[in-house]
């Protein structure tokens, strides 16, 4: 179990957690990781130490939606990645905590694990504008941040 805490219960700058069986804090950005692409269940508690949110259900994609996932992106939507969708994960472009995301296909994309992880790691995110998806750079790496079209990998008829 991992719980969410703020800065105050923490001692440390910003969002902070703790994965159960294990004193030492964990950032934000590693709760988020962990949320994205496991079952795990975020139990947030106030400054006073009231319970404040216990999270949604039905936060993973199913096996249905990731099989219509497959056959739509035809794998890893990352830019040059040739990864099948039996070795991607789902990714909710708008975050099921912090974005209040939600678990539809339309707003998920297939990334292999790596590009799961990059994407987390150095702050990278994905939108959708219709049926197109793209991924946007971070500041550090583009401080345009120009648009890149993630197009579907599936082999057209």
């Amino acid at each position: 179990m991992i719980v969410a805490g703020t800065a105050l219960e923490t001692g440390q700058a910003g969002q902070a957690g703790q994965i159960e069986g294990n004193p030492v804090p964990i950032s934000q950005d590693t709760i988020d990781r962990l949320l994205c692409d496991t079952g795990t269940r975020g139990i947030q508690f106030s400054e006073s130490g009231d319970i404040i949110n216990v999270g949604r259900d039905e936060r993973l994609f199913t096996e249905a939606q990731r099989a219509a996932m497959g056959v739509r992106d035809g794998g890893c939507r990352w830019v040059d990645c040739d990864k099948s969708p039996a070795w991607s994960e789902a990714h909710h472009i708008n975050e099921w905590v912090k974005d209040n995301g939600y678990t539809d296909p339309a707003d998920g994309v297939l990334l292999c694990h790596p590009h799961h992880l990059l994407l987390h790691n150095q702050h990278w995110s994905i939108i959708r504008t219709g049926n197109d998806y793209w991924l946007r750079p971070p500041v550090g790496v583009d401080p345009e941040q120009t648009l890149i079209a993630l197009p579907s990998k599936r082999a057209q008829p």
